[in-house]
C-alpha cells in the first residue's frame, strides 16, 4: 500500500493554495502530489449520478487511484496534497478523518468579496464564464449551482467558511489545524512558510523561493489565448505538468494581465451576505477579521 498524506491543504479556493503547493515542493523534506486537487475526499467514491457536471476529469476518483498520487513519496517527512474542495464539499472531513486521522489540516482564507472575485476572473482567465461583468455573473449562482455542483461558478457561495472549517474543528484536534489568512501569505510569505515548516515539523531553517505569486487571478490578453486556455485539454495543465512551477507562472505572466479589482460599489453591495459569516469564523479560530466586515 502506498503511503497516504499526513497533511492536507484543504483550501480555500483562490487564497494561494497553488503557491502553497509550489513553495512546499521546493522544500527536501516535503513530498507533494504531483496532481494538486486531487479530490479524493470531496469528490472520489461517488456514483456516476452524484458526480458534478463539472467536476475535473483529473481528480483520484477512487482509493486506488487516491493511493498512486503518492507512490513516489518514498521518505518523506511530511507527505501532502492540496484540494481546495475539502472545505466546500461537507463530506471531505469525515472522509479525511476515516482515511488519514492523524493528518493535520492546513486552511488558508481570504476577505470573502475578494476571494470572490478573483474566483470570477479565474473564470473569466479560464474561459468558461462569458458573463463579463462581476455583479451579473453573481446574479447568475443560484441558477448556475441549480443545475451544477461542481464549484465552478460558486464565486460567493464558496467564500462562506465558517461551516466548512467546523467540519473540521470537530473532527481533528485543534493543535492539528493551522487556519491562516491569505493576507499574511501575500504580505510575508517567507514568515509564512516558516510557520507551515514548524507546523509541519520540517527544518524550518530551508528557505524556499517564494518571489513568485502562482496561479493569480490574470485575464488573458486575447481570444486566442481564452480559446487556448478553456479547451478540454488546456495548455495551462500540459504547461503546469511539464514545466517547473516559476516558468509556467512567468509565462503567464506574459500573456495575461491583471483584472480591475472589485470596485467600491460592488463590495457595498455584497459584503452584508458575508459579515455573520465573518464574525462566526473569528469565533471559531480567535482572530480578528474585522478588516473583512469593512468597506
Amino acid at each position: 500500500m502506498s503511503r497516504l498524506p499526513d497533511f492536507v491543504i484543504v483550501g480555500a479556493a483562490r487564497c494561494g493554495t497553488t503557491s502553497l503547493q509550489a513553495y512546499l515542493r521546493q522544500h527536501p523534506e516535503v513530498f507533494m502530489s504531483a496532481e494538486k486537487e486531487t479530490d479524493y475526499f470531496s469528490l472520489g467514491d461517488l456514483p456516476a449520478s452524484e458526480v458534478p457536471v463539472h467536476a475535473s476529469a483529473y481528480r483520484a476518483k477512487t482509493r486506488a487511484e487516491y493511493e498512486r498520487c503518492f507512490r513516489d513519496a518514498g521518505g518523506a517527512r511530511a507527505v501532502g496534497e492540496a484540494s481546495p474542495t475539502y472545505l466546500f464539499y461537507p463530506r471531505s472531513a469525515e472522509r479525511m478523518r476515516q482515511a488519514i486521522p492523524d493528518a493535520r489540516v492546513i486552511c488558508v482564507l481570504r476577505d470573502p468579496v475578494e476571494r470572490a472575485y478573483s474566483h470570477f476572473a479565474l473564470a473569466r482567465k479560464m474561459g468558461f464564464e462569458t458573463v463579463t461583468d462581476f455583479t451579473a455573473a453573481v446574479a447568475l449562482e443560484d441558477d448556475r449551482w441549480a443545475r451544477d455542483r461542481s464549484m465552478r461558478f460558486t464565486y460567493t457561495r464558496a467564500s462562506f467558511y465558517h461551516d466548512g472549517l467546523l467540519e473540521f474543528v470537530r473532527r481533528f484536534p485543534r493543535e492539528r489545524i493551522l487556519v491562516l489568512r491569505f493576507e499574511e501569505l501575500a504580505a510575508d510569505a517567507a514568515a509564512t512558510m516558516r510557520r507551515i515548516h514548524d507546523f509541519l515539523g520540517v527544518d524550518p531553517a530551508f528557505v524556499p523561493d517564494v518571489g513568485i505569486r502562482h496561479n493569480r487571478s490574470m485575464l488573458p490578453k486575447s481570444g486566442l489565448v481564452r480559446e487556448a486556455f478553456g479547451r478540454p485539454f488546456r495548455a495551462r495543465r500540459f504547461l503546469q505538468r511539464n514545466l517547473p512551477p516559476r516558468l509556467v507562472t512567468q509565462l503567464g505572466n506574459l500573456i495575461m494581465r491583471p483584472p480591475p479589482g472589485v470596485p467600491k460599489d460592488v463590495r457595498e453591495r455584497l459584503l452584508p451576505r458575508f459579515v455573520e459569516d465573518v464574525r462566526l469564523v473569528e469565533s471559531l479560530v480567535g482572530r480578528d477579521l474585522s478588516a473583512w466586515r469593512s468597506i
